[in-house]
């Protein structure tokens, strides 16, 4: 017996091209789809964070990626987060070059730790794009009846404010006991991580790989790295590889409950629907 709760065929191929375009241009998913605000919300929103940070850095996050190709050629420079912001971070990459490789010192760059926020916030909020990009397709193929006293939500707004607040999409949802279990559970481990590593551990430049994960915190993990930017170690901590262990993991952790909120929003919705819509390609 076929899922009665699943995306009409048609609805399904127009929720792969708008993450598909997403992940190439943040905004070109929505642009498809024709949500034009919100496709030059998207692009505008991830290309000043990427392009600011980068200058704020002096472009040494480029120090952190690795170019991929054959014998001479370079295809593709691997750099993430910012990576999720795919053929503009490519571009850029191609163009400027690292403020150490051109012999600088990173004391010229006072804000760069600020830099590297804001062009990691782009690659991530890119990948957020993306679901919700998914999200308005699937609105837009199986809109909700028109005689529902609340309308809910749609699959990408709920992954994205998991982003702002992790559990606030479930709490959206209608989901409040989930919410508080998941999002307390990673704010909780994020913050007692931050505590092992006595607040000093949401470094990029000394943890660049856990830095990764800890940027799927969202705008929490973001605003205390911010806050504590400049904290040095001062002695050895017995917990530190703990501490980054878990902060890390709660940024992944949040990435599968985002995951978890867009399916269950997903599923309210297409329980709201009316008939699927079909919409001419």
């Amino acid at each position: 017996m076929p899922n009665t709760l699943a995306p009409e065929a048609s609805t399904r191929e127009r929720i792969l091209a708008a993450v598909g375009f997403s992940i190439l241009i943040p905004g070109l998913g929505h642009f498809v789809g024709e949500r034009k605000g919100w496709a030059m919300f998207w692009f505008a929103t991830c290309q000043i964070t990427l392009v600011l940070g980068l200058i704020l850095a002096g472009f040494s996050q480029l120090d952190y990626g690795r170019t991929f190709g054959f014998g001479e050629t370079d295809l593709i420079f691997f750099l993430i987060p910012e990576g999720g912001n795919f053929l503009v971070t490519q571009l850029l990459a191609r163009m400027y070059e690292s403020m150490e490789y051109r012999g600088e010192y990173p004391d010229a760059f006072p804000l760069r730790n600020l830099g590297y926020i804001l062009s990691g916030m782009s690659g991530v909020l890119a990948m957020f794009c993306a679901a919700h990009a998914a999200g308005q397709a699937l609105a837009k193929g199986h809109p909700v009846r028109s005689d529902l006293v609340k309308k809910p939500i749609t699959p990408g707004r709920a992954a994205v404010l998991t982003l702002l607040i992790p559990g606030l999409g479930h709490w959206k949802t209608g989901r409040k006991f989930k919410a508080i279990l998941l999002g307390g559970s990673v704010l909780g481990l994020f913050l007692l991580g931050m505590a092992l590593g006595d607040f000093a551990d949401f470094n990029r430049q000394r943890h660049p790989y856990y830095w990764v994960g800890q940027m799927f915190m969202g705008v929490p993990g973001w605003l205390t790295s911010l806050v504590v930017s400049g904290r040095n170690f001062h002695a050895v901590l017995p917990y530190q590889d703990a501490g980054l262990l878990f902060t890390t993991s709660a940024g992944f952790f949040n990435v599968i409950v985002s995951l978890d909120a867009f399916h269950r929003a997903e599923h309210d919705w297409l329980s709201s629907g009316a008939k699927p819509k079909e919409v001419e390609a």
